[in-house]
């Protein structure tokens, strides 16, 4: 099957012979979910094995050769659904820690130093405040015990100085700097390359979005998945993010020969062109809209197969901190389309004078000879017009415990986005972790050694994150989540 990237999987790598893909010939319809990490040194496969285990599904997945990705450290898992039911589904792992760059422990507090200094700092989400009092406080022990360390030199000699408090803090303080290293160095440098839009990292970013984009062309242009699903966890949710709004833009085109009438996507440019106008019980509604508007994008020759979109813990919602440039703000952007929200943003005037919107499916005109047809075709800004976001975070507890680092994205990114605030009822082992900062940033598909139980504010979290997948185990179901690809 070729596609109008004019290329079969195997064709896309160059080879003289194409390399067989999974399935390929079986005649079942198939899915792909695509599984894209979060800072740290991961192991090729291990993010994935380790989602599957979490999810109950491991004893279920079949471990095959990866032939759509050039790296051959990573796998295939293959669930059949002989007993569930459920769509064969093969799921992908996008490894990138081995284009994360190196930073050294300097340029992360710089980095960190730079966020403070933003206004949007003490308003860019729910961990901003808390990464800011942290900074002041450490900022300021470390100048007070400086100043007290140069007075008593300079009153009493070293040796007094030596014998008193600030030496011991300042040891403290040194030691701590030992301990935090790695973490700077080796996972916060991770965000801070790719986040921060300097020379230095731009390199490293074009590699690890180059091979995000070339596995989505070599999945689209396999000819044997129907859907496909984006799962992002940590600052694989942002990755993930520019790589369907960078694909988007290769795959929104309909065909002349599917050219026809389009009622889905005129009913989203008539009710839902206001990014930030859904009411919290609209968007299930909403997400019903985006897939009969996916099906018709297919039935009008439209490439794009993907469904959902779901991040776990995303830094995103923090969005006004963290993706601020000193080119321009995030509103900008949004507005400029660079960066697209869910409902998809109209197009807007290039003119500061004028605020005239084309609509995010505008209708333009296919030729084909001395033949004309009418069609509507989003903007490079709409991949969220057919394509569901559903996020997940653990409500944040006192400013550090539950997971700061994620939080709701209706606010930043779009009201069109399924919040869902979990939580978990696995076992912490060992039990003392359950006081770690973070430590549920972590636990989005831990296994659940004991029964689900019921909160009032949140929904257990893998129940959750296996119907948005449409993994579910037989008679499962989570109320209120459509499962990825399902219908209405």
């Amino acid at each position: 099957m070729t596609t109008r990237w004019g290329a079969r999987a195997g064709e896309v790598r160059g080879s003289d012979a194409p390399r067989p893909v999974a399935g390929e010939g079986d005649g079942r319809v198939r899915r792909a979910v695509v599984l894209i990490h979060g800072i740290g040194e991961q192991e090729p496969t291990g993010t994935l094995r380790g989602f599957l285990d979490g999810l109950g599904l491991g004893r279920e997945a079949w471990s095959k050769p990866d032939r759509v990705s050039d790296n051959l450290e990573l796998r295939r898992m293959s669930l059949y659904g002989r007993s569930t039911h459920r769509v064969p589904t093969d799921l992908y792992e996008l490894y990138w820690a081995h284009h994360a760059p190196t930073a050294s422990g300097p340029q992360v507090v710089a980095w960190l130093g730079r966020l403070l200094r933003r206004r949007s700092g003490w308003s860019g989400g729910p961990a901003a405040p808390a990464l800011n009092v942290l900074t002041l406080l450490l900022t300021l022990t470390v100048v007070a015990a400086v100043v007290i360390a140069v007075v008593m030199v300079s009153r009493e000699g070293v040796r007094a100085w030596l014998t008193e408090p600030p030496f011991w803090v300042a040891a403290g303080l040194a030691l701590a700097q030992a301990a935090v290293r790695p973490l700077l160095t080796r996972r916060l440098a991770d965000a801070e390359r790719y986040l921060t839009p300097d020379p230095a990292g731009i390199a490293p970013r074009t590699e690890i979005r180059t091979e995000g984009l070339e596995l989505m062309r070599r999945l689209h242009a396999s000819g044997i998945y129907s859907e496909v699903a984006v799962v992002g966890h940590s600052l694989g949710s942002v990755i993930g993010y520019d790589i369907l709004r960078l694909f988007w833009d290769e795959a929104r085109h309909p065909t002349f020969e599917m050219a026809g009438a389009q009622p889905e996507a005129e009913r989203l440019v008539h009710d839902y062109s206001d990014p930030l106008g859904l009411e919290p019980g609209e968007v299930e509604v909403f997400q019903h809209v985006q897939r009969r508007l996916w099906r018709e994008c297919r039935e009008r020759g439209v490439p794009w197969l993907v469904t959902d979109f779901i991040t776990l813990g995303s830094p995103l919602a923090h969005g006004r901190l963290l993706l601020d440039t000193r080119a321009s703000s995030l509103q900008r952007r949004q507005d400029d389309l660079e960066l697209p929200m869910c409902p998809p943003m109209p197009s807007l005037a290039p003119s500061a004078d004028a605020d005239e919107r084309s609509a995010a499916f505008y209708p333009t005109v296919l030729r084909k000879g001395d033949l004309e047809r009418g069609v509507l075709v989003g903007n490079h800004g709409a991949p969220f017009g057919p394509t569901r976001w559903t996020n997940l975070y653990f409500p944040a507890r006192l400013l550090v415990f539950g997971d700061p680092v994620g939080g709701p994205l209706r606010g930043v990114f779009g009201t069109g986005i399924r919040d869902v605030a979990v939580h978990h009822s696995g076992q912490h082992r060992p039990w003392w972790h359950r006081l770690l900062p973070l430590h549920d940033h972590l636990r989005y598909w831990a296994p659940l050694q004991r029964p689900a139980r019921t909160r009032p504010d949140t929904v257990e979290c893998v129940p959750v994150l296996r119907s948005v997948l449409g993994l579910e185990t037989q008679g499962e179901k989570a109320d209120g989540i459509p499962a990825a690809g399902g219908d209405p």
